[in-house]
């Protein structure tokens, strides 16, 4: 989803909603350590990345880019993820028929990003519920798996106001089988997720899984579709996808409206069956109401969105504390250029997530948003391409960006070999407790190996 209702709509519906999801409250004590996403090392990955892209989202369910693209990407933003966006409708065309040239159009891209290093989250979208819901608006959902009963829909401006037409609210509704009448179609996107797991398991490029952009559910919402709906519909999954990929992380998202604009969330535990202990991530949304729809970061507008930034900030890793899993942003996007405030915005959602440990993936990589039509990175690319710890060989303990220098401090923690990885855009003065370092001028990548009887490291990159 690229914006939130206007405040017109948004603010009755979020105030209702913060009676059933207070902020979280104070702790007495400092929270324990977060579980971490980590790669076949054992390293805790801090997941810098772009969503691959909204050019996917067309009849093809292709994005625009080249081989060049991604190398170019990794080259000068340092990216070591990509959520790569695909659809229902074009892995699976009619019931039970898969388009294996689609997955091997996506497996030829996958390859692209394999290359780089780069991590890979195959994120199904929809927006909508798919297009054929009304008249083309929406993305995700193929024809036949879409049933509106015949009720009217008219595209509406802004978009995402397109969600509350009879049509697409019926359609959402008879997914969720809310009108007790099409059990099938949550038996069919499972399916279809076991077989794209299936094609995938084995890519070491593939890390996981995000089971369903922004989840929306019809004429309920909230804790009403949450916990009795979505809850057990990822548990579904999560089994499925278990009984072909062992060890594929899964990222379950909570709903979009209210959590995208830091509500709580009533998602429920989702269990891993995976022997040596689950890979489930919660993959919140950030986008605060009215910024991403062209208003501004300045004045009251932007005093909305930072008390919008707090209450994402509580409880987004409250609600991750009580599931019992690693977090990641999925999905956070800027605000048009000749909106006031842009480079703030961006700014303070980067420390936002920094602060928090949390990687991200910012929407988009289409151009004009980070690069420019001559592949050059914007105001807000600049920004984006921001030094960070790739992979650490430990627990991250502190995560430091100011005045152009970068400190990260970690703990041995067993399991976890290898060097720790940063990523740095110029050739570093380094400050290290470890002696043993080495610069990849071709990657911008300082590695260092932890030193023997050592067990907290720290290490400063300056300029």
């Amino acid at each position: 989803m690229r914006a939130a209702p206007p405040a017109s709509l948004l603010l009755p519906l979020l105030t209702a909603a913060a009676l059933l999801f207070p902020v979280a409250p104070a702790r007495a004590a400092p929270a324990p350590p977060p579980p971490l996403i980590t790669d076949d090392r054992g390293r805790a990955l801090v997941l810098h990345g772009l969503n691959t892209a909204g050019s996917a989202k067309g009849p093809s369910g292709l994005p625009w880019i080249t081989r060049a693209d991604v190398a170019r990407e990794v080259r000068a933003m340092g990216t070591n993820s990509v959520r790569y966006l695909i659809q229902w409708k074009n892995v699976e065309p009619s019931p039970g028929r898969y388009d294996e040239k689609y997955l091997d159009a996506v497996a030829e891209r996958i390859g692209w990003y394999r290359e780089q290093g780069v991590h890979v989250v195959l994120d199904m979208h929809q927006d909508i519920y798919g297009p054929a819901a009304c008249a083309g608006a929406g993305n995700g959902a193929p024809a036949w798996a879409t049933f509106t009963d015949g009720l009217p829909c008219t595209p509406q401006t802004p978009w995402v106001l397109t969600y509350l037409q009879p049509a697409v609210l019926r359609a959402y509704d008879n997914f969720w089988n809310h009108t007790g009448s099409h059990p099938e179609l949550m038996r069919r996107y499972t399916a279809m997720w076991r077989h794209v797991a299936a094609r995938f398991a084995a890519d070491p490029a593939v890390l996981g899984y995000d089971l369903m952009n922004e989840p929306f559910g019809g004429t309920r919402q909230f804790g009403f579709f949450e916990t009795p709906s979505l809850t057990p519909f990822y548990q579904r999954l999560v089994t499925a996808i278990r009984s072909v990929d062992r060890d594929g992380w899964i990222f379950a998202e909570p709903q979009a409206l209210g959590p995208n604009e830091g509500l709580g969330t009533s998602l429920g535990p989702i269990a891993d069956p995976r022997p040596g202990g689950p890979r489930v991530v919660l993959a919140p949304h950030l986008y605060p109401g009215g910024v991403d729809i062209g208003g501004s970061y300045t004045g009251a507008a932007k005093a909305l969105v930072q008390a919008q930034f707090a209450l994402w900030k509580a409880n987004m890793p409250s609600a991750a504390r009580r599931l019992g899993t690693p977090m990641w942003l999925g999905e956070v996007g800027g605000i048009p250029g000749s909106a006031g405030g842009a480079l703030d915005y961006t700014a303070d959602w980067l420390a936002l997530a920094d602060g928090l440990g949390v990687g991200w993936a910012y929407w988009s990589n289409d151009p004009g948003d980070v690069t420019d039509a001559a592949g050059n990175l914007t105001a807000v690319g600049r920004l984006l391409a921001r030094p960070y710890p790739r992979a650490v060989a430990g627990t991250p303990t502190r995560i430091a960006y100011s005045a152009g220098a970068l400190t990260v401090s970690w703990r041995d923690r067993a399991g976890a070999s290898g060097p720790t990885e940063i990523w740095f855009p110029t050739a570093p003065r380094v400050t290290s407790t470890d002696p043993r370092w080495s610069w990849d001028a071709a990657r911008h990548v300082l590695s260092v190996w932890p030193a023997k009887g050592r067990a907290d490291h720290t290490v400063t990159l300056r300029p």
